[in-house]
């Protein structure tokens, strides 16, 4: 059994708990061996009562009992300056220390999942550090315009890291941490934080796989979508959010029916 676990990492605090339930949720309702996923949850401020309901949707939809973590942040703030008032947007740059096994499953909490988890875990490969989708052009022409880092930038490989299958080890030899931190050290933290420090660190040692893994909102792409990712889906986190974007009806609708279990009229009606 223990070769057999999806190691899948998680990041959230509470008021991105809606969006770790939708993700986690998702993620095991659309596997056959539910029994085969562990969810890691790095925590930076979910409450006691936050854990208690990750935990219990976790075993009622047939996953194991997710591992809470509860990271040291004082070295990344050490070596790393807040990006909007936080130090969570580089704790990716760090699962390779965090955690002692060899592969793990990445996703944004923005991230609603439609497939078998399985078939994108059997697409490890050992010759690289990163396996993840390239990311929509609207963003990499804004990583030109701001990364001054590298003249040579290819927008063509430029990924998303909001869904990542990472070889742990790999980076580990790599020593990811330290070269994230000289990185910052030289340009200082650029547009896309981590997501820019791991594209250029890992630029010849990472593969594209299909963008249906992680179809970014809205793209047309997104009818064909596997794993939907509503980018800036965070203002919907907050009580006072009114406004609607095409799909957005997609993850709402899965929230009141399978989190909360109280279908919502106005949503499923749309």
């Amino acid at each position: 059994m223990k070769n057999n676990i999806i190691h899948i990492a998680l990041a959230a605090n509470h008021r991105y708990q809606p969006g770790l339930l939708v993700t986690m949720v998702s993620m095991i309702r659309s596997t056959a061996h539910k029994e085969r996923l562990r969810f890691h949850i790095l925590s930076e401020g979910l409450t006691e009562e936050d854990k208690a309901i990750v935990t219990s949707m976790a075993e009622e939809y047939g996953a194991q009992k997710p591992e809470f973590h509860e990271p040291d942040m004082n070295f990344i703030k050490s070596r790393f300056a807040a990006y909007k008032n936080s130090h969570a947007a580089f704790l990716r740059l760090f699962l390779c220390d965090i955690f002692n096994f060899d592969w793990i499953l990445y996703a944004d909490v923005d991230t609603l999942w439609l497939r078998d988890v399985s078939e994108l875990w059997s697409l490890r490969d050992d010759s690289v550090s990163l396996l993840w989708c390239k990311d929509v052009p609207s963003i990499t022409h804004g990583v030109r315009l701001y990364s001054k880092w590298n003249p040579d930038f290819d927008e063509s490989k430029y990924a998303c890291s909001g869904v990542a299958l990472m070889n742990l080890k790999r980076l580990r030899e790599i020593n990811l941490p330290e070269k994230a931190a000289s990185f910052v050290a030289k340009w200082g933290t650029p547009f896309f934080v981590d997501q820019d420090i791991l594209n250029y660190i890992c630029r010849d040692d990472a593969r594209l796989i299909p963008e249906y893994w992680d179809c970014m909102m809205p793209t047309k792409e997104a009818a064909n979508g596997l794993v939907y990712h509503f980018n800036g889906i965070g203002s919907m986190f907050n009580s006072n959010f009114s406004g609607w974007r095409p799909l957005y009806y997609v993850w709402f609708r899965y929230y009141y029916d399978f989190i909360l279990k109280k279908p919502n009229k106005k949503v499923c009606g749309a």
